[in-house]
């Protein structure tokens, strides 16, 4: 197999060409726009280009048979970042992969493009009622994908929910406080619910899909078997770091106030922070998606328990000083 990917020297990315290298998957052609970052030492052609840059792409792209397409914003100032990267240089890379032959395409999408779940689980043939700009962009990604997508090809959308593991870096924040010895939860106890998933059975969902051939455009939701509590979350936290955390219960009301203050004071420093106002509309609320749908047609099954995830997350942030 020849696969191309972008995103790899990024957290799921990089794990996906960890699992590729493994399985002696074949020849791996990564793009790299500048640092190797988690690349660095590993086997694969570097393919050295930006998500724009169309004729270095396009010649990466010859004779692939599978593109993995990971790249993009989750966070950005405005609007325009997030649809130029998510939306318009998915597009342009969908369109080289149709114009080169390419057979199989993957793209990331997020549970955020389908929004929260109120009543049940979500599920892929819900509405998409995204709350963040962030989900916005991936919803109008997936809508061009089906829009644009020919005959010929076929191209599988993931919608991977929050995702934790070594070299994660958003979620990495609650698990630093937590090391402090305090863990906070939104609301009242025991917290809204949430689906969580390791990066592993992310990156084995994306592989399933790879071998799905189906022609047209197929849409799953990745995730763990169930939605988990913050109380969960956090008794696993607990156990995982072998000290008492003090649980504190955050009011609703407080978060988006949080984030806007965190917004605007790291904008006098150039920097957007990891809790703002985008992230601040989304957690205030149930994250729970169903993986139904992947479990029948893929034979999706979550392999990674929350226990043993959280304890090995935490673990690869002992070990590289992360904590």
């Amino acid at each position: 197999m020849k696969a191309f990917i972008t995103g790899g020297t990024g957290f799921i990315g990089s794990h996906l060409v960890d699992r590729l290298l493994a399985d002696n998957a074949g020849e791996l052609r990564c793009m790299v726009r500048a640092q190797e970052r988690w690349l660095t030492g590993k086997s694969y052609t570097r393919v050295s280009a930006g998500l724009h840059d169309v004729d270095t792409i396009a010649e990466a792209l010859e004779g692939v048979d599978v593109l993995f397409h990971t790249a993009g914003v989750v966070k950005a100032r405005d609007t325009r970042t997030f649809h130029q990267v998510n939306v318009e240089a998915t597009e342009n890379l969908l369109r080289l992969a149709m114009r080169k032959g390419v057979p199989k395409v993957v793209i990331l999408s997020s549970q955020a493009a389908a929004g929260p779940s109120f009543n049940k689980p979500v599920e892929e043939t819900m509405p998409m009622m995204p709350v963040s700009r962030y989900g916005e962009s991936k919803k109008r990604m997936e809508e061009m994908i089906h829009q644009v997508a020919g005959e010929g090809i076929s191209v599988s959308i993931i919608r991977p929910s929050s995702v934790y593991g070594p070299r994660e870096e958003d979620i990495y924040t609650i698990f630093k406080i937590a090391a402090k010895g305090i863990f906070p939860i939104i609301g009242k106890a025991p917290g809204k619910p949430i689906s969580l998933v390791h990066v592993r059975d992310v990156v084995e969902g994306s592989l399933l899909a790879a071998a799905d051939r189906t022609p047209g455009v197929q849409t799953w939701f990745i995730s763990s078997e169930r939605g988990y509590s913050w109380h969960e979350i956090a008794e696993a936290t607990q156990m995982a770091l072998g000290k008492k955390l003090t649980k504190i219960h955050v009011p609703e009301s407080w978060v988006s106030r949080v984030g806007t203050i965190a917004e605007t004071g790291a904008s006098f420093f150039g920097k957007y922070p990891v809790l703002n106002r985008d992230k601040a509309a989304e957690m205030v609320l149930s994250w729970v998606c169903s993986v139904e749908k992947a479990r029948i047609e893929l034979g999706y099954q979550p392999s990674v328990s929350l226990q043993e995830g959280i304890r090995e997350t935490i673990a690869w942030y002992k070990t590289h000083n992360w904590l």
